[in-house]
Order: structure tokens, then sequence, then C-alpha cells
């Protein structure tokens, strides 16, 4: 059996819009008085409102930097935080100085606004939340035709239930096998998501590459930047495109 296990943000879906104005109103709610909130709430006016130029803005570049560094909804927090401190994150050492900086508590009242301020956009206008949402190129095609011999699974730190009201929109309806999807309560990291994944499709020969016997390959696409994809080549790991992926997935194996 052949199991292809794909991350969703930044991977599946842009969802570069919906965390932008999501974390905004998080860490707004946390940090009420740091000055970095009136461009923060300008850039996600500009996201909500459908409005791309966000993207060029060196506020957000900077926070999209940090995001591969992270792995899950508090991580958006650390983000802003490291910016609005001014501190100069180059690699993933200096991001995990910041994460451990910050603290737990700090950290878990973050995430637990962050999921209140998405429940809270989402209950207020689901289809204006939906929209927030947008497919990659091709990508749905590719795995629902090349794809189509093996069972596609989601690791992601997001929500299951986010991850559910969005496969049709993004095309993925009938691609991702329904009983595959391990969400942020599965556990903080892949490992763990890759270790259920094997229990439940009774895939039982992870034992070689990346210490779980899964070959990785990095989307070159979404969140990842040319500081990912370079070290993604040091370790030997193909770094996929839009373009290339379904040769790099399908025929790499």
């Amino acid at each position: 059996m052949r199991v292809l296990a794909l991350d969703f943000d930044g991977v599946l879906c842009d969802s570069s819009r919906e965390v932008l104005v999501v974390a905004v109103d998080a860490y707004a709610s946390l940090q009420p008085a740091s000055a970095l909130l009136p461009g923060l709430r300008k850039l996600r006016g500009r996201a909500l409102a459908g409005d791309q130029s966000f993207r060029r803005d060196p506020l957000y570049r900077r926070f999209a930097e940090l995001l591969p560094l992270g792995n899950r909804a508090e991580d958006f927090g650390v983000a802003l935080w490291a910016i609005d401190g001014g501190l100069r994150v180059l690699d993933q050492a200096g991001y995990d100085a910041a994460h451990r900086h910050v603290g737990g508590a700090w950290r878990d009242a973050f995430h637990d606004r962050f999921y209140a301020a998405r429940d809270a956009l989402r209950a207020a206008d689901v289809e204006g939340w939906r929209r927030l949402h947008l497919p990659y190129s091709g990508l749905a095609e590719t795995l629902r035709g090349r794809g189509s011999a093996w069972r596609c699974a989601v690791a992601t730190a997001k929500d299951g239930r986010s991850v559910r009201l969005l496969l049709a929109d993004l095309g993925l309806e009938g691609v991702i096998d329904p009983g595959l999807i391990l969400d942020k309560e599965t556990g903080v990291d892949k490992t763990s998501h890759l270790r259920e994944l094997s229990a439940r499709t009774e895939v039982n020969h992870l034992a070689k590459a990346a210490s779980l016997g899964v070959r990785p390959v990095l989307a070159g696409w979404g969140f990842n930047t040319p500081r990912e994809h370079d070290l993604a080549r040091a370790l030997g790991y193909p770094v996929a495109t839009l373009a290339t992926a379904g040769e790099i997935l399908f025929d790499g194996v």
C-alpha cells in the first residue's frame, strides 16, 4: 500500500490570508498595547478584503519568513512577538531561542486566542472565511490523476474541522481519505502524525529515511522559503514545484 501524507497550510491550501487575519486578531487580544498593531491591522484589512498587495508589504514578508520555522498556531504568535521586539531571527536556532524566551504560558494563551479568533471569524461569516483559503493551481488535478492509486492523507497542525470544511473548496473532496485527516490533536509534530498514520494504514515498514522510513519531499511553493529549499537539498531531499510535483511524488518511488 502506498500512502502520501501531505501538510495542509502552505501545501494543499494557500491559507496565508486567513493565517494573517486570525493571527493579528489573537495578537491584538493578547498584546493590546503593542506598537506593531496599527501596521498589523492595516495588513489584516487588506488581506481580508482580498487585496493581494499585502504580500509585498515588508511587515508581512518578515512574518512570512518566520512561518516555516514554527509548526503550530502558537508559532504565529511567536513570529509576531519576535518582530514586535525587533529580534533578528535568521535561522531555526534563533527562532527556537525566541520560542523559549516568550514562555510556555504566553504560547498557550496565544494558542487558545488564535482558535477563539478563528471560530469567531468563521461564525460571523463562514463563506467569507472560506474565501480566505485558495487552492494551488493544478495540485488537486495532479493528486486526483497520478495519485489516484495512492491513499492520500493530511498531516497538519491545523484543526480538523477547518480541513474538512475546506476540502471541497480546494477540489480535494474524494482525493483525501476522510479517515486519514490527522490534525493538531494527533500530536505536536509530524513524527506523531506519521506514527498514527502508520497505525491507521497498517503500513509497518517505517524504518529507514527520516527515522520513520518515509520519503520526505519539500513543497517548493507555499510558506517555504529559499532557506528551507537549500536545507532540504543539503539533506538530500527533493524540492517539488507545482509543475514537477506529479513526477517527483509518484515517479520517484
